[in-house]
């Protein structure tokens, strides 16, 4: 897994190199990878301005296959350099599903954007507190995840 997830950012930093053009931030659709908790595996992202779509399906640590889906906010901007990095806030949710779907999660993600100057690719890094609901009980829940979004469109 981990060669692979090298040989796809090698490839995506190569074509990212490639391109002239300058990015504040990056809209459309963004295609990539995440790792964390509650979902770990293939993110996307639609983003229209300060509003964004955001979803991940892999697998969650706990549990089998997993789902995650929801908005995004960015609330402030900042730079480091030349580049932009973006405060943001969402709702999400996640269900596992394996042999039983029985775990639902509802998730309020607190994280940050990093958008390259150079290329239409985004860096994030959110923390997700929440709470997880079972068949029969519910409780709280504290995640997080890592990833990166290549842009499409632009």
């Amino acid at each position: 897994m981990k060669k692979v997830f090298l040989v796809v950012v090698l490839i995506i930093l190569s074509v990212s190199v490639v391109s002239a053009a300058k990015y504040d931030r990056a809209d459309g659709f963004g295609l990539g990878l995440s790792g964390g908790y509650p979902v770990s595996g293939l993110a996307m992202k639609y983003g229209m301005g300060d509003f964004r779509f955001v979803g991940t399906f892999g697998y969650s640590v706990r549990d089998n296959g997993a789902i995650e889906f929801g908005v995004q906010y960015d609330l402030d901007n900042s730079s480091i350099g030349r580049s932009p990095i973006y405060l943001n806030i969402g709702f999400t949710a996640a269900m596992n599903f394996g042999p039983e779907i029985d775990v639902f999660s509802v998730n309020v993600p607190i994280g940050f954007s990093y958008y390259l100057r150079n290329a239409p690719m985004e860096l994030f890094f959110k923390l997700t507190p929440g709470i997880r609901i079972y068949s029969n009980s519910i409780e709280p829940d504290l995640g997080g995840a890592i990833g990166f979004l290549y842009y499409l469109n632009r």
